[in-house]
C-alpha cells in the first residue's frame, strides 16, 4: 500500500510544491423552514432532525470547516458578503476566525448601473465599521469584467478571485494590473454539483481529474471554493473529504493572502 501511494506522489504530484489554496463563500447563514424541508434529501437525517428541533443551524457551517482544516494545520478565506444577510448574528463568529487566522474576505455585490459607490458601501462596511479588513474580494455571481478589476484595484484590494481557471486561460495566479493579482478558481463545489449536476461518487471522480489535470500541467496553484452553506449538504460534505486527501498527499494549504505573498515574493527575486 506504501508503494502504490508513492507511485501516485510521483506521477500525479511530481512537479514540485503544488499550493492549495482554500476558499469558501459565504451566500446565507439561515433558510425557512419550508426550504429546509423542500431540499430534505440533501441532508443526512440526524442533521435534519437538529435542525427542525433548533439544535443546530444546517447554513452556519463557518466553525465546522475551519475545525476540520485545524485538524489538517490548515486556514482558508472565507468571502463574507455586506448585503446577502444581516451579519450580526455571525459577526463574533467571524471575528473570532479573524483573530485565530483565517482570513476574511469581500464577498462583493456587483450592480453596475449603481456605480462604484455600491462596493464602496461594501468594503466601507466590513473594513471601517466591523473592523473585518478584508484584502481581497470575489465577486458574488463571479461577475467580472475590466470594470469591476479596475474598480477593485482602485480600491486597494490586493488580489480578485472572480475568475474560472477556463476564462483565464491558466491556473496560476497572474498580474491584471501591477496592484492587482488574480486567483483563478480551479474547482467550485456549485459548478460540480448545480451546473454539472454530479452525484456524489461522480463528483469525486471528476475532482480527482481536474487537480490531476491541474498539476500535471505544471500548475503550483490550485484555487478551490467551497460555499460554507453547503458544508453539510450532499456534495458539500466531499470538502473533508477532498481536504483530507490532499493532506495526505502532502500538500500546503494557504489563504488567498498567503498565495498572494507566495507569488509577489517569487516575482521579486
Amino acid at each position: 500500500m506504501g508503494n502504490a501511494n508513492n507511485d501516485f506522489k510521483h506521477t500525479i504530484f511530481g512537479y514540485g510544491m503544488t499550493y492549495i489554496v482554500l476558499t469558501h463563500d459565504a451566500d446565507s447563514v439561515s433558510k425557512p423552514m419550508s426550504h429546509v424541508l423542500r431540499i430534505r434529501s440533501r441532508f443526512r437525517l440526524t442533521d435534519l432532525i437538529a435542525h427542525l428541533l433548533g439544535l443546530t443551524n444546517l447554513y452556519d457551517n463557518f466553525h465546522r470547516i475551519a475545525d476540520i482544516e485545524d485538524d489538517v494545520g490548515a486556514k482558508s478565506t472565507f468571502f463574507i458578503p455586506a448585503f446577502l444577510f444581516p451579519l450580526d448574528p455571525v459577526f463574533d463568529e467571524l471575528k473570532s476566525l479573524s483573530d485565530e487566522g483565517w482570513e476574511i474576505g469581500l464577498h462583493a455585490v456587483v450592480e453596475r448601473i449603481q456605480g462604484d459607490g455600491l462596493i464602496r458601501m461594501q468594503l466601507n462596511y466590513l473594513r471601517d465599521y466591523l473592523g473585518l479588513r478584508p484584502m481581497g474580494v470575489r465577486s458574488h455571481y463571479l461577475i467580472c469584467d475590466e470594470w469591476v478589476l479596475s474598480l477593485y484595484a482602485n480600491l486597494g484590494f490586493r488580489y480578485d478571485s472572480s475568475i474560472r481557471c477556463e476564462t483565464a486561460g491558466r491556473y496560476d495566479p497572474y498580474l491584471i494590473r501591477d496592484s492587482l493579482l488574480e486567483l483563478p478558481i480551479t474547482l467550485m463545489d456549485a459548478d460540480l454539483f448545480g451546473r454539472l449536476h454530479l452525484g456524489e461518487d461522480s463528483a469525486w471522480r471528476f475532482m480527482e481529474w481536474k487537480l490531476k489535470r491541474a498539476i500535471n500541467s505544471g500548475s503550483q496553484f490550485i484555487v478551490l471554493l467551497f460555499h460554507q452553506e453547503s458544508f453539510r449538504m450532499k456534495g458539500g460534505r466531499l470538502y473533508s473529504k477532498l481536504l483530507w486527501w490532499l493532506h495526505e498527499h502532502e500538500h500546503e494549504f494557504l489563504r488567498c493572502i498567503d498565495a498572494y505573498n507566495v507569488y509577489m515574493s517569487s516575482r521579486a527575486h
